[in-house]
C-alpha cells in the first residue's frame, strides 16, 4: 500500500519538480520512503511514497525494465505473485526485485492490457511504455484502492488521493450532478463530488497517448442468468456448494496474511471478521493479534463476544476505546482524509481505529468488509432475495410502490426508471431515497430541488450486459456494488491510510466472488436469528463459536455524533459559516432553523436527524477545507 503520482504531458516538459508537491500530499500513505522519475524525452512523471510491506530491502519504486522501456508505480498488493515471478524467471525475463508489484510491470510488458486477468488483488497502478508514449492505468477489480485522475492544462494527472491532484495544481471545483447523485443513490463511479476529478471505474483500465484518452474495463461481476438458477435444490447438494465457498474464503485469507511485517486483524462480534480470525488462526504460525472498537454506548458494544472469539482462537486481544468525546475533534479529520461526506461517525471511529493500529506498530491488517455485499448481510439485500423468491413479496412490494408513487411528492424520477427498467426497484435505493433524499428536501434551494428532481442516477448502468436476464436479488447486488460500495463504503481506505494502515479484504476477492456468484438461491436464505448470511454461517459452522454462529445479524453502528453536546455544537458552527450561503445546494435559513430545532430535542432523539446533519455539515466542510468554488456555468452534465 502507497501512494502513486503520474504526470503525462504528450508534448513533453514534465520536470522532476512537479511531482513534489503532490508526493508531499500522499506522504501519510508511505512514510518509507519517497520516489520519483522523469522520461528521458519530459512526456511524463512518475511518483512514489511507499509503504513497506513485501521486499523491504529491494521492493522501491518506480520500477523499471531492463532495457528502461517500462517503468511503473504501484498502489497496493498482487497476491499469489511468487508463481508468477517464477514462471517470469523461466521465461528469461530479468527481475530487479523481489517484491510482488514488480509481477505486473512484466506481465504487462509482455500482454499489454490482457495483463490484468492474471492479478488477483488490491491495487491501482501506473505503467509507461516509453517506445510508444504510452500511459496506462488500472485499478482493481472492486475499487478497493483509488485512482483518480484529471485534465488540465493540456496535460493528464493521475494520484492515489484528489488532495495529490490539487496540490499539482487542479482546480477545487463542486461537480453539482454528482453530488445531486449522491443525494439520491450514489455518486456515479467514475466521478467524484470534484469537478474535472474522475477515477478510474474499479474493473478498469485508462489507456492515453498519441491516439488520446480512452477508458476500458477488463472484469466485470457476473451472475448466472435466472432461467440457469435452479428452482428448488437438495440439501446434500447445498452443503457441497458450502464447502466449494468455505476452501475459497479460506484461500483469500491465506493469500493475504503473506506480508514481510507481522500482519493484524479487525474483529467485531460479528460473522464477518470472526470468520476471518477463525481460518487465519488455523494456518498462523503463532497467536494473532485482533482488534476491536469499543464504544461509549453498551447497546452498540460488541467487545466482550470478541474479546471470547480472539480468546477461543488463542489471539491476543487490543480494544479501542472509541469515545464520543472523539468527535468534536475529529469531524474535521474525517472529511479531509476522506475526501469525501461523512454521513455518520463510521469515519471518525475508522480513523481513531487506525490511528491504534498503527500506534501498535503495524502496517497491515486483515478486516471483515465485504462480506455483507457478497452474502447478502445487509436487511436491504435480504429484502430484494425475498422479492426475488417469493410471490406473496412481489406483490406486496409492487403495492408499496403504487401507495409511495400516490403520495407526494411521488416516486420520484430514477425511482420509476428503475422500476420501469427492471420490474421492481432496489430495496436499498428506495431506502437512500426515503431516509436521506426526503429529509432533505425542506432544506434544498428552490433552483437545486428542481435539478435533483430531473436527475437519473444509476441510469447507465442498467444497460449493463451483466444485468441482463438476471434475478432481481443479482441485479441488486451488482447495482449496489457499482455504485455504493466502491463510492462511498470501500473509502475508508483512505482513512486508513491517513495513519499509513493497509486493510485487506478477503470477501473482495475475485476468485472467492466467483463462488458465489454460483450460489443457488435457496443457499442465501435461512430462518430465525441465522437467517442473514446464511449461506457463509452454515460455510463457517465447524470453524464459528457458537454464539457467533447464533447471533443475528448486527450493523456496525458507532453512536450517532448528534448526541454529543460537543459535536452537534461543533456541526452547526460548520454550518454557521460562509461556505453553505455559498453554495447552492441548501437554504442557509432553512438549514440553520432545522439545526436549531435538533439541538433542542433530548440527546437520546437526535439520532434520527443524524444523516441530515452530517450531510449539510459536510457539504459546508468539504467546501473550507478543500476550497470548493461552485461555478454553475462549467459544470459537467
Amino acid at each position: 500500500m502507497c501512494g502513486v503520482v503520474a504526470i503525462w504531458a504528450p508534448g513533453g516538459g514534465v520536470t522532476a519538480g512537479e511531482v513534489t508537491a503532490p508526493l508531499r500530499a500522499l506522504r501519510h500513505r508511505g512514510p518509507d520512503g519517497s520516489r520519483s522519475w522523469v522520461s528521458p524525452t519530459g512526456r511524463v512523471a512518475l511518483g512514489h511514497t511507499r509503504l513497506a510491506i513485501i521486499d523491504l530491502d529491494t521492493g522501491d519504486q518506480p520500477i523499471g525494465t531492463a532495457d528502461e522501456r517500462y517503468q511503473l508505480v504501484c498502489n497496493g498488493e498482487f497476491y499469489g505473485y511468487e508463481a508468477i515471478r517464477a514462471e517470469l524467471a523461466r521465461a528469461g525475463r530479468q527481475l530487479r526485485t523481489r517484491t510482488d508489484v514488480e509481477i505486473a510491470l512484466h506481465l504487462y510488458a509482455a500482454h499489454g492490457p490482457r495483463a490484468l486477468d492474471r492479478l488477483r488483488g488490491e491495487f491501482a497502478f501506473a505503467i509507461w511504455d516509453e517506445r510508444r508514449g504510452q500511459l496506462f492505468a488500472a485499478r482493481d477489480r472492486f475499487g478497493v484502492k483509488p485512482l483518480f485522475y484529471a485534465e488540465h492544462g493540456g496535460r493528464l494527472y493521475l494520484a492515489s488521493e484528489v488532495k495529490a491532484l490539487l496540490a499539482a495544481g487542479v482546480p477545487a471545483r463542486w461537480d453539482v450532478p454528482a453530488f445531486a447523485d449522491h443525494l439520491l443513490l450514489a455518486c456515479p463511479p467514475d466521478r467524484t463530488l470534484f469537478a474535472g476529478i474522475r477515477q478510474v471505474p474499479p474493473g478498469g483500465y485508462l489507456l492515453a497517448g498519441p491516439r488520446g484518452l480512452r477508458l476500458g474495463r477488463y472484469w466485470d461481476l457476473e451472475f448466472p442468468p435466472a432461467a440457469e438458477l435452479p428452482v428448488a435444490v437438495a440439501e446434500s447438494e447445498l452443503a457441497g456448494h458450502r464447502a466449494v465457498v468455505a476452501d475459497a474464503l479460506a484461500d483469500a485469507v491465506r493469500v493475504r496474511t503473506r506480508a514481510d511485517v507481522p500482519v493484524g486483524y479487525h474483529l467485531s462480534g460479528g460473522v464477518d471478521s470472526s470468520s476471518v480470525v477463525a481460518l487465519a488462526s488455523a494456518d498462523a504460525a503463532g497467536p494473532l493479534h485482533t482488534f476491536t472498537v469499543r464504544f461509549d454506548d453498551p447497546e452498540l458494544d460488541e467487545s466482550a463476544v470478541a474479546a471470547r472469539t480472539a480468546a477461543r482462537f488463542g489471539a491476543r486481544s487490543s480494544e479501542i476505546l472509541v469515545g464520543r468525546a472523539e468527535y468534536a475533534r475529529r469531524i474535521d479529520e474525517a472529511v479531509t482524509a476522506g475526501e469525501l461526506i461523512q454521513e455518520n461517525s463510521h469515519g471518525i471511529a475508522r480513523l481513531v481505529q487506525s490511528e491504534a493500529i498503527s500506534a501498535h506498530g503495524y502496517k497491515v491488517v486483515l478486516a471483515g468488509e465485504g462480506g455483507d455485499e457478497v452474502f447478502a448481510g445487509y436487511p436491504q439485500l435480504q429484502r430484494d432475495l425475498a422479492f426475488t423468491l417469493s410471490a406473496e413479496v412481489r406483490d406486496r412490494t409492487l403495492a408499496g410502490y403504487a401507495r409511495l408513487d400516490r403520495q407526494p411528492p411521488g416516486l420520484p424520477r430514477h425511482l420509476r426508471l428503475f422500476r420501469d427498467r427492471l420490474g421492481f426497484v432496489p430495496s436499498w435505493a428506495v431506502d437512500r431515497y426515503l431516509h436521506v433524499t426526503l429529509p432533505l428536501l425542506p432544506l434544498l434551494r428552490e433552483e437545486f430541488g428542481r435539478r435533483l428532481a430531473d436527475r437519473e442516477p444509476g441510469a447507465d448502468l442498467l444497460d449493463a450486459p451483466a444485468l441482463a436476464g438476471r434475478s432481481p436479488f443479482h441485479r441488486s447486488t451488482y447495482l449496489f456494488a457499482k455504485t455504493w460500495l466502491c463510492t462511498y463504503l470501500l473509502a475508508a481506505e483512505r482513512l486508513d491510510m491517513a495513519h499509513a494502515l493497509e486493510v485487506r479484504l478477503p470477501f473482495l476477492d475475485h476468485h472467492l466472488v466467483d463462488v458465489v456468484a454460483r450460489t443457488p438461491l435457496a443457499g442465501f436464505a435461512g430462518s430465525g436469528s441465522t437467517a442473514t448470511k446464511a449461506l457463509l454461517r452454515e460455510a463457517m459452522r465447524d470453524r464459528l463459536p457458537d454464539e457467533v454462529y447464533r447471533a443475528p445479524k448486527r450493523g456496525f453502528f458507532a453512536p450517532p455524533a448528534v448526541s454529543d453536546p460537543a459535536a452537534l455544537a461543533r456541526l452547526r458552527e460548520i454550518v454557521a459559516g460562509d461556505a453553505l450561503d455559498r453554495l447552492p445546494f441548501f437554504d442557509p435559513v432553512a438549514v440553520r432553523a432545522a439545526f436549531d430545532r435538533i439541538a433542542a430535542e433530548p440527546a437520546g432523539q437526535r439520532g434520527r436527524h443524524e444523516r441530515l446533519v452530517q450531510i449539510v455539515a459536510g457539504a459546508a466542510l468539504l467546501t473550507e477545507t478543500f476550497g470548493m468554488s461552485c461555478d454553475v456555468s462549467v459544470e459537467a452534465a
